[in-house]
Order: C-alpha cells, then sequence, then structure tokens
C-alpha cells in the first residue's frame, strides 16, 4: 500500500513506527514538515522516504493521512489537489467529517481517526468514522481498530483521548508523595509504574468485566484501598472526571459549528 502523511509529528511517528514493525511492504512517503522527526523515520525504515512537498505526497500516495495541527490544516489542506482515487484518513481532532470531504474534493474516501501514542508499541485502540476495511487492515495490528456508527460517537472517544496526560499526573502524584515519605525517587518511580502496568494488563486479562467490578475486587471492606476510594469519591474527583469530558466534548462541537 502507498501511505503518505501530511504532518509528522508525535501521533503520526507513533503509526509509522507501528506499521513498519508488522509490515514493511508499505511504501510510506513523509511531507517536509517537521524535518528532524521525517528524517530519523526515514534513516530507520528502509520503506520511509522524505517528499520535497506536501503535494509530493499526495502524488506518491493513495492513502493519506491528515496529521497536522488544526491551527493550520484549512491553509495546508485548501491548498493541496487531491485525486479522486485518493483516501484520506484525518488525525485532525476538531474538524468535521462534512468540512474534510469540502477541502479533500475530489478524494473520493474520507475517514477520520483517532489513535493514541501507543500504537507504535501495537497496543493502542483506535477509533475511526465512517467504518472502512482499509482503515481497519491498517490499525488493527497497531491494537485494535474499532468501527463507529457516528460523528457524535467519534467525538466521545476523542475525549475519552484527553485523559492520557491525567493519567501520567495520577501516577506522579503517587510517586512524589512516596518521595516525601522518604522513599528514594528511583525507587518510587518505577514501583509506581509498574503497579499501574500490572493494573493495566489486568484489564486485559479481564476482558469482558466491568471497570466497576474490577473496583470492587481489587478493594477489601475496612481496607486501604476502599479507604482511598471512599475518599477520592467524596471529595468529587470521578464526577469532575465526567464533567472534564463534557467540557471537552462541548469543546470539539464548537471547533466543528
Amino acid at each position: 500500500m502507498r501511505l503518505g502523511f501530511i504532518g509528522t509529528g508525535a501521533i503520526a511517528a507513533a503509526i509509522i513506527e507501528g506499521l513498519c514493525a508488522v509490515d514493511r511492504d508499505h511504501a510510506i512517503t513523509l511531507s517536509p514538515r517537521n524535518a528532524d522527526v521525517a528524517a530519523d523515520l526515514a534513516a530507520r525504515f528502509s520503506n520511509v522516504r522524505v517528499a520535497a512537498t506536501n503535494q509530493a505526497v499526495l502524488d506518491a500516495s493513495d492513502v493519506v493521512f491528515l496529521a497536522v495541527r488544526p491551527q493550520i490544516a484549512d491553509g495546508v489542506l485548501r491548498a493541496l489537489r487531491f485525486r479522486p482515487d485518493h483516501h484520506a484518513i484525518s488525525l485532525i481532532a476538531a474538524v468535521s467529517l462534512d468540512y474534510l470531504k469540502e477541502v479533500t474534493a475530489p478524494a473520493s474516501t474520507v475517514t477520520r481517526a483517532v489513535p493514541i501514542p501507543t500504537v507504535a508499541q501495537r497496543q493502542g485502540p483506535t477509533a475511526f468514522f465512517p467504518p472502512h476495511p482499509t482503515v481497519k487492515a491498517l490499525f488493527e495490528p497497531l491494537g485494535t481498530a474499532i468501527e463507529l456508527d457516528n460523528e457524535s460517537e467519534f467525538h466521545a472517544f476523542t475525549a475519552g483521548t484527553a485523559m492520557m496526560a491525567s493519567y501520567f499526573q495520577f501516577a506522579e502524584a503517587i510517586s512524589s508523595w512516596m518521595v516525601a515519605n522518604g522513599v528514594a525517587h528511583e525507587k518510587a518511580q518505577p514501583y509506581v509504574g509498574q503497579m499501574l502496568v500490572g493494573l493495566g494488563g489486568n484489564l486485559g486479562a479481564a476482558a469482558g468485566r466491568e471497570f466497576a467490578a474490577l473496583a470492587a475486587e481489587y478493594q477489601t471492606r475496612g481496607g486501604l484501598n476502599e479507604q482511598v476510594l471512599n475518599f477520592l469519591s467524596a471529595q468529587g474527583v470521578f464526577s469532575n472526571v465526567s464533567l472534564a469530558l463534557d467540557a471537552i466534548k462541548e469543546r470539539l462541537i464548537r471547533a466543528q459549528a
């Protein structure tokens, strides 16, 4: 498959790393933007090359990933000449499918996708809309490809990805507390990291089980886990997560208005 990337930021690089780990038969062409990242990928993978211009990426590709920042997307995309046989896969969070169809016309197929950086390790869930077999075939080997039914559902998945930084800040809060209580940083950080990796692994092993059931399983009546969970619940931590995600979804919808 001839794949092109307009924009070579962190998410684009993660997709390329994951794809190249699975199949080096893809011919991948990168835009010159973010030259250091593009040059590094081309140096590491023999099937990756850097084009001189964004238009040259399109000319050399059949499936084109649109991975530019929302702030510059309009100027970049309207300057390009798409072919009718192009399939555009947008990784741009805050633009609608209708808008993308307009700026990529006459491209025959347009898909929105929301991958996360762990696709590089082939452990990333990627939601996409509308369903398309090519997109599923590309992302399924990188973790899990999730076909969505409508754009509202896509907003919810996109909002869910906004929790990634908070996850790491949660880990930092635990580690920093341990350090403040006399534990060396080089002991606290790997301990917390491995604990969270192990718990994350249990999510996969317990596929099909409700998260609430796992939360109940990991606490004992009158025990330490129950005490912390009750305290955080009383402080509104978990209800505030819902409020934060509501705000993200509203932001995404407003951006497309």
